[in-house]
């Protein structure tokens, strides 16, 4: 008798743990590839001009399709219609704006960001980045390349 009131406890505590284990187990907060941030670069670059090159490219996407046929991306306040990336090159530096703030409209579940600069000839060029995920900054970095110099970097970032 004893026995069988034991094996009715343990058996009701092990169900117990199952279903308690698969609630919170799959809580849809634990799965990194559902989680979305809001993304943010700002992108500086002083003394290119016309000879020089400079690249970079912002992206973000989900992990399925919502973000097509909707904004993506405000560029200095201003909505950037439904571009899941953006490009720049050396022209968007030469003139009066030499720096660029990237905000997503949303939050999304991944981004990007490509940093390329070659400096062929004349004075140095200073280059600074910073990548915010969720108000969090994770990239914050400053170059300077002399003449001759080229500098390439890739960043991936995921929602945490």
């Amino acid at each position: 008798m004893k026995m069988q009131g034991v094996k009715k406890i343990i058996s009701t505590f092990m169900m117990s743990a199952i279903i308690g284990a698969v609630f919170t187990a799959c809580s849809k907060d634990d799965d990194p590839a559902e989680a979305k941030a809001v993304m943010k670069f700002t992108i500086t670059v002083n003394g290119a001009d016309s000879n020089d090159q400079a690249d970079f490219i912002v992206s973000a996407g989900n992990h399925d399709a919502s973000q097509y046929g909707s904004p993506v991306w405000n560029m200095n306040g201003t909505t950037q219609g439904n571009l899941d990336d953006i490009q720049l090159e050396v022209s968007n530096f030469t003139g009066n704006t030499k720096t660029y703030v990237f905000e997503s409209v949303k939050p999304f579940n991944f981004s990007s960001l490509h940093v390329a600069l070659s400096n062929f000839d004349g004075a140095p060029i200073s280059v600074s980045y910073k990548s915010e995920v969720g108000g969090n900054v994770e990239t914050n970095e400053t170059k300077s390349l002399a003449a001759g110099q080229t500098f390439i970097k890739d960043y991936s970032y995921v929602a945490k």
